[in-house]
């Protein structure tokens, strides 16, 4: 029967009715799951929508800056600010051949405290540390909403793609520092990478992208990032964009250098892309640290703007 009926419709006169009733049933039963399902999307977007705008993607509120510390302001009419290097920082010629060896190998969160430890530990972020131990910092760029901490899951280098700073699903995810860099204070790497995602309605690395315009560059050449030990006050070097495969010296593949020479090479890859020439130089014993998302997904998926940063006295 289902062979000789296969060319009829359900309403026509022809079909049988046993056959015409069934049909119906099944069609009811499959509209019925249609609305489910679209009542569960609808329910699904919903919540996810409200999660990221009324409670920032699982992000916690900025912690308030502890009394003691010193903030480094830079006007429109100054360009940018002249500091001094950060003499506290690395020298890699100093290092011996072993760690040499140990800093091209995956390092561990610097130096983390065990849970519920926090000796050492920023008064103003010990509560956050206490909530999430994969914290490691904190970014706060002016004249944008970036104010957001970073976390760093070694092991698992992508775990806060698409979670929140609690664990639960965003979809803008965490800020997070890439696995392959070490914020020790003994021996950091010499580059520090932080991703983030390039979200449409500007949250998370959103608004990174206005350093592409010298014009904000100007007004905010100096952005902080403190680590849980210790604050950082950091000065824009070069702001790039670019396509990923398409360099020979990737800003993505830059964490530690062997010699001054690889440093350099390493440094001068990055600045011959600068959007616009900020005037700032590096020197080998400075820690640099690198902000990196996604450029102009709507021409390509593959396209990267990554902002690179030098450490200065506060």
């Amino acid at each position: 029967m289902a062979k000789r009926y296969r060319r009829l419709r359900g309403d026509t006169a022809y079909y049988p009715f046993a056959a015409r009733t069934g049909l119906r049933a099944r069609q009811r039963r499959h509209a019925r799951w249609l609305r489910f399902g679209g009542v569960a999307a609808l329910a699904l977007a919903a919540a996810l929508l409200i999660r990221q705008t009324v409670f920032n993607g699982g992000q916690p509120a900025p912690p308030a800056p502890d009394s003691g510390t010193a903030v480094l302001t830079a006007t429109a009419e100054s360009g940018r600010v002249t500091v001094a290097p950060l003499a506290a920082t690395r020298d890699a010629l100093a290092q011996t051949d072993a760690a040499d060896a140990a800093a091209r190998q995956t390092p561990e969160t610097a130096a983390t405290p065990a849970p519920g430890q926090t000796d050492g530990v920023l008064p103003q972020y010990r509560a956050l540390y206490e909530q999430n131990p994969d914290i490691v910092g904190w970014l706060r760029i002016d004249g944008t909403d970036i104010d957001l901490p970073v976390v760093q899951t070694p092991g698992d280098n992508e775990y806060y793609l698409r979670r929140g700073f609690d664990g639960l699903y965003a979809t803008g995810g965490t800020l997070f520092l890439d696995e392959r860099c070490s914020l020790s204070q003994d021996s950091p790497t010499d580059n520090w990478l932080i991703y983030g995602h390039n979200m449409a309605d500007g949250s998370m690395f959103g608004q990174l992208t206005r350093y592409r315009e010298k014009d904000f560059w100007q007004e905010h050449p100096t952005f902080t990032f403190d680590t849980l030990y210790e604050t950082g006050t950091w000065q824009v070097v070069a702001a790039v964009d670019t396509v990923l495969g398409a360099d020979s010296l990737p800003y993505y593949t830059f964490f530690d250098a062997g010699t001054k020479l690889e440093w350099q090479q390493r440094v001068d890859a990055i600045t011959e892309l600068s959007l616009y020439d900020t005037g700032v130089t590096p020197e080998y014993d400075q820690q640099l640290l690198t902000l990196s998302t996604c450029g102009d997904t709507s021409v390509a998926t593959d396209t990267r703007f990554a902002l690179l940063a030098v450490r200065v006295e506060d």
